[in-house]
């Protein structure tokens, strides 16, 4: 028969059942009479070949069967009837439906909604055409290594000679003041090559992107807008293009907006409100300035050729200055440098959320089995009247996978409604890229995990039903069957298999929150309360000198000084936990030293900095009001500094320089206790120089008040305003608001991960608690007799209770074995705490014992208060 018409045929069974059945009925009547015929031809009587040829066709309902059975729509009916079937027997249950299904949406829903991110940021391609072609060039320096920018001048002569990568293009990131047209703000700009938006395929909502010769010195002063800022501070007209906008008091033509959607997927999630031309010369001209390197590979190209290639054109670029640093080019696919440092979060995510599937697993296999041992003599009586074992395999598999199917469609649904959620709450640990969303690869893996979860735990429990004695189920007699000796063992081992993956998820957890404390707990070497915080970016073609910028300054700090409340002010140009990094100060000279000395870190600061901080003095003085451009050169240095590079740590009267400071050295006037940069590293050498000597453009003012810094933001931001309204502050933040948002990733970890262990431990107690409870009502007959020959109370209790536990400290046991395996993956995430950390493990292992004892305890105390004579009667 051709596929067609066994199609044909099947669906016109399906369709048309009762005309088939007609039918198949008057053709088997057709042959029984032809038989009779036949049989009467050869002298027997009619009643003798109607009874001959019955017994030759055997019975007619048994043809049809076989018949039926014959199609592939009988399989279809099959699956139809067994679907029907799981459905009125989950209906007839609520209660144990509505807990399966609960439990594994919950598992299910977790598991989605981490697999989204993971699709999004690990799996899903960068959004540009052709992504796998997109490289990113780092250099590699001779003292710090990789790094994620490359000099200018390397990458004008990799612009100008590259074979391999076509086009070339780079990109930075600084910040300017936009005024006019509203109130004056502080926005990111980026900077970019004219080649960079046509390489990621960039259109813009209206205007135009640049042009070839916009991005060369001298080219005109034009600025592309993003979408976000053209809605909020120009009502998105589209008339805006053509118009200037003001840029630190310098007029730009916009030429083009670009749409919302186009988000450059940097690992350090820049928002950039705008765009400006990165002006190189072929030639890699002027002032050195650090860049991000993008290209294409060319087709057939592959990364070592490209890498050897891009060495080969860096050796004619490093001559004289920082250049001389660089020893050689890093070369990698864009998509693996952007997601580089969240791969491991998001991988720590996947296995907690994975393990707590398990769990979740784990419990619905064990109600199944609860449920299989009260169905046994449905079982049976199945078994009796001639149902197969696979069908009944196959019936309570259906039911497992329509449990299966509704916790993931709940699961798909949580997923849905908790993702945005869950986006927010680890984005400080995500790259910036497009919005995540739920894509076909989300739904088919949801899916997918419905039906493995549904075989998972839906297989051993439906062998298991099969598996029944008819004997022994029939003698019962009408008392409540017991479950066999392999049932118990198997229910067993899901109680270890799952308290050992809630010890695996606790002891994680415990590691990271402990990590987390370390963290916290570390001395800063200041005082951070009641402490605000603002820096503000001057205008340089407004603000043209060191002088002019040092009395603005302090004008505003005098002014800030006079409000109610407020203790202390003072500035810095790189404070602790700020937005900008120490300046590194090379090639360091100690005089009296014949041999220069590694690198330190400058920061410039003004005269009342230390006290302001709460950063005491070790020795000699702090700056003074007397410390000016015109008097001599001085520093402060901290106590690492004196340490590493004083003979004996006397540093006072000895001088520093380094080829950033031509006109003098520095003479050290004082010594102050270390302050660190960021809790995780270690206090580095750091030099303090006054900073009316200094001469930045920028400073960020540190406000100490009486109470919560934040009431005074409005009354700081007023005073700066009466100095200069077109200079305004930006990233008004508490320093404990600055040190709790630098904890960020740690806490999002430790959160995240203590959340799936929480709920891990209570889906693992559930279900011990389901299965001591299973077990006491399965034995309350034993209770009873028992309890009527005199068995004294507490022994029965300890009796009860052990059976539970002692599948729990097994489980533990073994937790505590695939802890030592799993937790050293944890190793870069942790500080100041080992993966083997003992401390941790004793206090996770009392935990889980102390709440399994609980667990088993309620049950079982509930046993031991049965009445012996209802006990004994016990159906």
């Amino acid at each position: 028969m051709s596929i067609l018409r066994n199609l044909t045929s099947g669906l016109r069974t399906l369709f048309h059942k009762k005309e088939v059945e007609q039918e198949m009925d008057e053709e088997l009547h057709g042959f029984l009479d032809a038989a009779v015929k036949e049989k009467m031809r050869s002298g027997m009587s009619h009643d003798e070949a109607r009874r001959a040829a019955r017994v030759e066709m055997g019975s007619l309902d048994a043809v049809k069967e076989e018949i039926r059975s014959s199609g592939w729509e009988s399989t279809l009916e099959a699956f139809w009837q067994d679907v029907r079937y799981g459905l009125r027997q989950l209906k007839r249950n609520p209660g144990f439906t509505a807990v399966a299904v609960i439990t594994l949406a919950l598992g299910i829903g977790a598991t989605t909604a981490i697999f989204t991110v993971v699709n999004a940021v690990l799996l899903r391609p960068l959004p540009y055409p052709h992504p796998e072609e997109l490289v990113y060039v780092e250099e590699i320096l001779d003292k710090f290594g990789a790094t994620p920018f490359t000099g200018n001048r390397e990458f004008v002569a990799w612009r100008n000679h590259s074979r391999t990568l076509s086009p070339v293009a780079a990109y930075m990131f600084t910040w300017f003041n936009l005024t006019g047209g509203g109130e004056p703000e502080h926005v990111t700009c980026g900077l970019a090559t004219a080649p960079f938006f046509s390489l990621l395929g960039v259109r813009p909502v209206t205007g135009r992107l640049f042009l070839p010769e916009e991005d060369r010195p001298g080219g005109p002063p034009v600025v592309i807008l993003s979408e976000p800022l053209w809605k909020r501070r120009y009502g998105g007209d589209p008339s805006v293009v053509g118009k200037g906008v003001i840029l630190d008091g310098t007029t730009y033509t916009v030429v083009g907006v670009l749409p919302a959607s186009f988000v450059v997927p940097d690992a350090f999630k820049t928002d950039y409100a705008l765009w400006l031309p990165l002006a190189e010369s072929d030639t890699g001209a002027g002032p050195f300035r650090p860049v991000r390197v993008i290209g294409r590979l060319r087709r057939g190209t592959s990364l070592e050729a490209s890498r050897a290639e891009l060495n080969t054109i860096l050796q004619s670029t490093r001559a004289g200055g920082p250049q001389g640093w660089v020893k050689g080019v890093a070369i990698s696919p864009w998509q693996e440098q952007i997601i580089e440092r969240s791969r491991l979060s998001l991988l720590l995510f996947l296995g907690a959320v994975g393990f707590l599937l398990l769990i979740a697993c784990t419990n619905v296999a064990n109600l199944l089995l609860s449920r299989a041992a009260t169905r046994q003599k449905e079982v049976t009586v199945r078994l009796t009247v001639g149902a197969g074992r696979s069908r009944i395999v196959r019936q309570l598999l259906t039911e497992s996978a329509l449990l299966a199917l509704l916790g993931g469609l709940l699961g798909l649904v949580l997923a849905h409604w908790g993702k945005d959620l869950l986006v927010a709450f680890i984005s400080p640990n995500l790259p910036a890229l497009e919005p995540i969303v739920l894509d076909y690869r989300v739904l088919g893996f949801s899916l997918a995990l419905a039906a493995v979860t549904g075989l998972a735990f839906g297989m051993v429990p439906a062998l298991q039903a099969s598996k029944v004695s008819l004997n022994e189920v029939l003698k019962e007699a009408g008392r409540s069957t017991s479950e066999s000796r392999s049932g118990l063992l198997f229910r067993n081992v899901l109680t270890m298999g799952e308290t050992a993956l809630a010890m695996v998820l606790l002891v994680g957890a415990g590691l990271l929150f402990r990590s987390f404390l370390q963290v916290r707990g570390i001395d800063m070497g200041f005082k951070s309360q009641n402490i605000l915080s603002m820096t503000i970016d001057l205008t340089p073609s407004q603000y043209t000198t060191p002088k002019v910028q040092a009395a603005f300054f302090e004008q505003v700090m005098e002014r800030i000084k006079g409000l109610e409340g407020v203790q202390a002010v003072a500035g810095s140009s790189c404070p602790p936990l700020g937005n900008r990094t120490t300046s590194v100060t090379t090639e360091l000279k100690v005089e009296g030293q014949a041999v220069d000395v590694p690198d330190a870190y400058s920061t410039a600061v003004s005269p009342d900095y230390f006290r302001t901080m709460g950063i005491p003095l070790v020795q000699g003085r702090y700056f003074t009001e007397a410390d000016r451009e015109t008097s001599p050169s001085v520093a402060v240095v901290d106590e690492s500094f004196a340490r590493r590079y004083c003979p004996g740590g006397k540093c006072l009267g000895g001088r520093i320089g380094s080829w950033l400071r031509q006109k003098d050295m520095l003479t050290i006037v004082g010594v102050a206790r270390n302050a660190r940069d960021r809790a995780e590293t270690e206090p580095t050498p750091k030099i303090y120089i006054p900073f009316s000597q200094a001469g930045e453009p920028y400073m960020t003012v540190l406000v100490r008040t009486a109470g919560n810094p934040q009431l005074w933001t409005a009354a700081v931001r007023a005073q700066v305003a009466s100095v200069d309204k077109n200079q305004p502050p930006h990233d008004l933040m508490t320093l404990e608001e600055l040190r709790s948002k630098s904890l960020t990733p740690r806490r999002v970890n430790m959160l995240l991960v203590g959340a799936f262990a929480a709920l891990g431990l209570i889906l693992a107690l559930v279900g011990i608690y389901g299965v001591v409870s299973y077990s006491v009502s399965q034995r309350t007959h034993e209770i009873g007799v028992r309890m009527a020959l005199g068995a004294e109370y507490g022994d029965v209790l300890t009796a009860m209770v052990w059976q539970g536990l002692r599948s729990v400290l097994i489980g533990t046991a073994i937790g505590v074995a695939a802890s030592l395996a799993v937790t050293r993956f944890l190793q870069t995430l942790l500080y100041g705490v080992k993966p083997t950390d003992p401390a941790t493990f004793c206090a996770v292992g009392l935990l889980l014992s102390g709440v399994a004892l609980l667990a088993c305890y309620i049950p079982a105390r509930r046993a031991t208060k049965v009445d012996p004579m209802v006990a004994l009667r016990y159906e």
